[in-house]
């Protein structure tokens, strides 16, 4: 397996699944694992939902903080809540971009 990791996370309530397995899968890997919530999964992240916090808890405790789309947050008025999960907030296409220049293989869910 790579060693380094960018899981990007696009589903929302609807695949909850989908989401929940991206970041369990985060939380198995190594402390290089990067972790992007994008769209949809911003919603679903900011419903405080217990099962998706939970998870997002336990990356920080390991040291990885995921990264959120600042233009979706901004849209959907969800970025101060995202803020206060202490999640990084970003212009997204960039930080990808950057993560696979410097070796990150990307695995959506």
């Amino acid at each position: 397996m790579a060693e380094k990791m960018l899981i990007i996370i696009i589903s929302g309530e609807k695949d909850k699944t989908k989401a929940m397995i991206g970041l369990n899968l985060a939380n198995h890997l190594n402390d290089e694992t990067r972790v992007i919530l994008f769209g949809e999964s911003e919603k679903l992240a900011a419903s405080g939902d217990a099962d998706v916090t939970g998870l997002i808890k336990k990356l920080q405790e390991k040291g990885v903080i995921p990264i959120a789309c600042s233009g979706y947050a901004e849209n959907n008025k969800i970025d101060g809540i995202l803020k206060e999960m202490k999640l990084e907030i970003k212009p997204i296409s960039s930080v990808i971009a950057d993560y696979v220049k410097n070796g990150y293989t990307p695995i959506t869910f």
